[in-house]
This record gives structure tokens, sequence and C-alpha cells, in this order.
């Protein structure tokens, strides 16, 4: 086993971290998910809190509220005519959070109160579980490694080195080297061609192949808000949201040879971050049926630090192994969000509410890598040329079936940042639709919501092994919540 640390000489960013870690579906409380968070011109849930902070100010009373959330999801990718489905379940907490006040004015006119608020909402969710086979495959992974070994003319004795002195993008040549699984070429005599390579198999020699992914983790955001209420018609918000990222991922790629042996490769991919950003919005009543809402999200500036791990290990007459550690830091910002709302409430037995985000993707950026030392240039201009703006909508509405008794249903539409295909990189190849229902009961100071929430997604999945370069593949997550509020 050879282990080396290289601290800064790996940069594995890519327009797919820029995109996962920008694109946030808010999930909250129950009430909020089975509306399709449509949150932002209502007000008066604690998910509103991470949407448009005005909405603080809506309520009359405190309140705590707890979201346990169950997530379930499928994942199936498509080769040469195979489907192949993988799942991943997981408990959670989707929300977290209490909401005061303190009365100011008791003729209900002026400044009326000073509401506030602190908790959690979870932003983001990661888990996901998949994996594909090829049988028979005439192409390996070991041929790609040594034609680009050939190609990119490296020396024996440069992949000889430690990892710290060998580039990134030559790291797996140097794990074949390392493991046996790629020689230099012999010419007729037998002797050997420095800077030329071949696989360890025979010619012709057929393999079996299977790649599976495993990733989990999330964002969730710490909110600390304040909100006014000025004559119950007019409503002004700001929150702090301090938010933890976390994401980890495995690929794990093998191959059995035809002829005996095998090799297994593991990419090992962890990044934790923390983040923070300011939010600010408004709500206006003219009337006692119609609310309009406008909020402002700074972007986010993340300090994150990442870890990247490639190991490979071959089974031939003996098992060898060999890997490389990379630590990175650097700092991220997603792109400013501006979000319209409106709500219709029809005469205390219904409502509907619409939310439209805007979000230019373009804007996100990559800064002061590797402890300042860069600043990303080349990757931020391609975030530049690829990315464009969206819009996200989300709708929904709710009837009330009795005084205590109501039930919901919501759509969330959320755009495809993507300008068209990338080459080397997973990418989003459809805008995500998200649909859910929910009910809420009432009683005394007590509520109980429960929602279900579905989310589609379609990308295709870049690797590095040719066999599955980009392989399109179907993430359908679903989610139930279950809110328990108590108002004091």
């Amino acid at each position: 086993m050879i282990v080396f640390f290289a601290p800064v000489l790996i940069k594995a960013q890519k327009l797919s971290d820029a995109f996962r870690f920008s694109n946030n579906q808010i999930q909250g409380t129950a009430r909020s998910a089975g509306m399709g968070n449509a949150m932002g011109a209502l007000g008066g849930d604690f998910t509103s809190l991470s949407i448009n902070p005005a909405g603080s100010g809506i309520y009359r009373s405190g309140e705590f509220v707890i979201t346990p959330v169950y997530n379930f999801s499928n994942s199936e990718i498509s080769l040469n005519n195979n489907k192949f489905s993988d799942n991943h379940t997981s408990i959670n907490l989707s929300n977290i959070g209490i909401v005061g006040q303190f009365k100011v004015s008791a003729n209900n006119t002026g400044l009326v109160s000073i509401n506030y608020g602190f908790g959690i909402n979870r932003l983001a969710n990661f888990n996901s579980n998949s994996f594909v086979t090829k049988n028979g495959s005439a192409v390996s992974y070991l041929d790609d490694i040594a034609n680009y070994s050939t190609g990119e003319k490296l020396y024996n004795s440069y992949l000889s080195q430690d990892y710290s002195d060998v580039e990134y993008r030559d790291w797996n040549a140097k794990l074949a080297w390392e493991t046996y699984l790629m020689n230099p070429a012999v010419d007729n005599q037998g002797n050997e061609l420095d800077q030329n390579y071949v696989s360890i198999l025979h010619e012709n020699e057929k393999v079996d192949q299977i790649k599976s992914y495993s990733v989990e983790g999330g964002i969730n955001e710490y909110v600390l808000n304040f909100g006014l209420n000025f004559n119950h018609n007019f409503y002004f918000g700001t929150t702090v949201g301090i938010e933890d990222l976390s994401y980890r991922s495995i690929s794990l790629y093998e191959e059995k040879f035809e002829q005996g042996g095998s090799f297994t490769y593991r990419d090992k991919y962890t990044v934790n971050g923390t983040g923070v950003n300011i939010k600010v919005g408004a709500i206006y009543k003219p009337n006692n049926f119609i609310r309009l809402g406008l909020a402002f999200h700074s972007p986010t500036l993340y300090q994150i630090d990442e870890e990247s791990n490639l190991e490979m290990e071959s089974v031939l007459a003996q098992t060898y192994n060999s890997y490389g550690v990379n630590n990175y830091n650097y700092e991220f910002y997603n792109p400013t969000k501006i979000i319209f709302s409106s709500a219709i409430i029809i005469n205390k037995t219904g409502l509907l509410s619409a939310d439209i985000e805007y979000q230019n993707y373009s804007n996100v950026r990559f800064r002061k890598g590797g402890n300042g030392s860069d600043n990303f240039t080349d990757l931020n201009t391609i975030i530049d040329n690829e990315f464009k703006d969206v819009l996200n909508l989300r709708l929904g509405g709710e009837i009330k079936i009795t005084d205590n008794f109501g039930v919901r249903a919501g759509g969330e539409f959320y755009g495809n940042p993507y300008k068209k295909p990338v080459d080397d990189d997973s990418f989003l190849t459809d805008d995500i639709i998200t649909g859910s229902v929910g009910f809420g009961y009432t009683v005394n100071k007590f509520s109980l919501n429960a929602a279900y929430r579905q989310s589609l997604i379609k990308t295709s999945q870049a690797n590095d092994q040719p066999t599955f370069y980009q392989l399109p593949q179907k993430d359908s997550k679903n989610q139930i919540l279950l809110s328990f509020g108590f108002k004091f």
C-alpha cells in the first residue's frame, strides 16, 4: 500500500459542483411542502423565513415546529436498452424552529409587533444510490489509460514519483502503473519503450464491468430572523442564513478479466462547507383577500474544504494497492435570488399561492483556491459560457374541509441552467419537476401537518470509463414529511 498527500495540486471542482451547491429546493415544514413551498406571500410558516423573511411578521402568536422526514429515492440508469435501478432511504429532520413576538401596539396601528425566529430549514438532499453493468465488453478502462499515457508521453520515471509530484490529470495512469495493470511497450527485440504503454490484457480479451455510485449529504440552513408587522397590512423582515453543506460520494468501478484477474478503482469525494447569506423581504396586504410579496437573497459565500481520494487495487498473481489523497480549500458564491410572490385568500376556506424565483447561474463563482493561490479563472470563464439564467416557479393551494382540517396540493418547476450538454462532466438534461399533496389538522394550540413530495430529475452522468462515458439517469426523490406544531 502506498499513500501520499498532495495538499495544493488538485482542483476537482466542476460545473456539476457549481450547480449542486446552487440548486436549492427548500423542504421545511409539511404545510409548506404540501403547497409546493409557495410561501413567499403567505408567511405564517417557518419555511417562509428562508423564502421571504417578512413571513415571520404574519404570525399572531409564537410557535414551535419540528418536522421529521422519511426520504426514499430510486435511480435508473440506461445502457444499450438495458435499465439498472437502485434505491436509497434515510430519515432526518427537514425543519425545526421557533417563532416568537413582542407586542408593541395595543390598538393594532403603526408598528404592531416585532417578531423573531430561529431554527433550521433543509435546502437540499443529495442522497442516492445507483449502478450499471456491462458483461463481455471489448473496451477496457486499462486500454484507455495506456493510450492516454502514450499520447501524453509520460515517462516511466515520472509515474514512479510521489503523487505530490504527479499532475492530478495523470493520477489514474500512476495508479495503473503502481498496481501493475499497465506495462511499458516493447520493441521486436524485447526492449522496453519509455513513454509507450500497453495494458496487461491479452489481445481481444474481454472484460466484465460494473460501476456503482453512492451519494449522501445535503444543505441545512440555520436561520436567524426578525420581522416587523405594520398595521396588519405591511410586513418587513430580514434573515441571516448560515448554511451547512455536506456532500460525500463514492464511485466504485470494477473489471474482471476474461482470462483471470481483476481490478477495482475507487473515487471518493468529500465536500464540507459553511456559508452565510442575508435575505430581506416584504409582504403587502392591500385587502383581506390579496397578499403580494417581494424578497431578495444575497449570494451565499461558502468556505469549502474538499478531499479527493483515488485508489486502485489489482488482483493478479498478487494483490497490489495504491492511492493518492488530496485536500483543497476554496471559496464559492452561489447566485443571487429575487422572488416575486402573490396569494389569494378565498373567504378563509381556501387559498392559492405562487412564487416566481429568478436566478442567474452564470454568476456563480469559485474563488481563492489553495489558500488564495488560485482564482479559478478558466473554470469561471467556462461557467460564464455554459450557464444561463432561469425562472423557478412554485404553486400551491389549500382547501379547508372543516375549521380544523384542510387538504393541500402543489407543484414546483426548477429551470435547467445548462445551455447545452457538457463534455467530461455530469449535467442536468431537463427541468426539475416536483409535485406534492398534504393535509393539516389543528386543535386548540396543537397542529399536525403531513405531506408527500416527489421530484423527478434527469441527468447525464459522466464517467472516466469509456463504456460508461455519458449515461442517461432518472432519479425519483420522494419524501414523507410530518410536522408537529405548538402555539404559545
